[in-house]
């Protein structure tokens, strides 16, 4: 899987939690586990390393709870992360 279609992968799992989310869904549905949300979207990550995961898993979470808010941090992350954007990359 390229660096592109990695970073696609995650934008696309977070886009769909973020649209099932709301406040309160924990006492809803108490089998909801943002946790469990936030690991589904790591593991689409691949091989990262330990500091960049903790960070993305913070990303994540406000992207899934306030999309707005973070959509632009969480982009640059998974830019610089995955040099999707690299100049000598594009097509």
């Amino acid at each position: 899987m390229s660096d592109r279609e990695r970073a696609d992968a995650v934008l696309e799992h977070l886009a769909v939690l973020a649209f099932l989310y709301y406040p309160g869904i924990e006492a809803d549905d108490p089998s909801y586990s943002l946790a469990d949300d936030i690991d589904w979207c790591l593991a689409r990550l691949g091989d990262v390393s330990d500091l960049e995961r903790e960070r993305m898993r913070a990303l994540f979470a406000g992207a899934i709870a306030d999309p707005t808010a973070t959509r632009e941090e969480l982009f640059t992350a998974l830019v610089k992360l995955d040099g999707v954007l690299d100049v000598d990359r594009h097509e």
